[in-house]
């Protein structure tokens, strides 16, 4: 496991147990037909370039498949184990954080397709953004901007604006490569040259629980 740090800004760089990745998949695979779907989304584009949507608060639309909800539970254990692990927040905070899911969607895209720079604020600065990648381009190689995720480390939860001297991590997409990060981090990705490129995508509430409260973290 992989951690960058960049004043408020950080990013969890692992990877997703196989078997867990193929769960996934195969969901994604048997429910394509029926899940919610933009030809472009809020940040994708570019050729060919779909967005199916398993959970959609604002839509009311959540994926039928109960496997996916089993699936959520392990899914969520992994991230919270490595969020713990990467020790960003002290102990007593450790052990009350709790991840409540807000939305969840797949992307799935070909040649020029491209995620233009964003961020999954989601009207809270308490937002944890994660993603898996479940195919990427054959052509793909490590130390080359094609088909890269960037990520902005110098932006911050109230300070979103970014400049022509940013700083940023750009990361090489792998099957099974894992990334957390707060939803207020900008990012987006290059044009993928060739071939097909899916990311599997869920977005957490973060919360504390104390006094069986489920209160904001700050990261003021």
């Amino acid at each position: 496991m992989k951690v960058y740090e960049n004043n408020n800004a950080w990013i969890i760089e692992d990877y997703l147990d196989v078997n867990l990745v193929e769960e996934i998949r195969t969901i994604i695979k048997d429910n394509l037909n029926n899940l919610y779907k933009n030809k472009e989304g809020y940040s994708t584009t570019g050729k060919n370039s779909e967005q199916y949507w398993l959970i959609h608060q604002k839509y009311n639309f959540f994926i039928g498949d109960s496997r996916f909800y089993d699936f959520q539970k392990e899914y969520k254990n992994q991230i919270l184990n490595r969020i713990k692990e990467a020790d960003l927040f002290d102990e007593r905070r450790k052990k009350d954080i709790n991840l409540q899911y807000i939305n969840a969607w797949s992307v799935i895209g070909e040649e020029n397709s491209y995620h233009t720079i964003h961020n999954h604020n989601e009207g809270t600065f308490d937002v944890i953004s994660t993603l898996v990648y479940l195919e990427v381009p054959e052509t793909n190689v490590e130390n080359e901007s094609d088909n890269n995720i960037f990520l902005v480390t110098d932006s911050g939860p109230r300070n979103l604006f970014y400049n022509k001297n940013n700083s940023y991590t750009s990361i090489n997409p792998e099957v099974g490569k894992l990334l957390i990060f707060p939803g207020w981090v900008l990012h987006g990705t290059y044009p993928q040259t060739k071939g097909i490129r899916q990311t599997f995508n869920l977005d957490y509430g973060l919360r504390l629980k104390e006094n069986n409260k489920n209160n904001k973290l700050s990261y003021s």
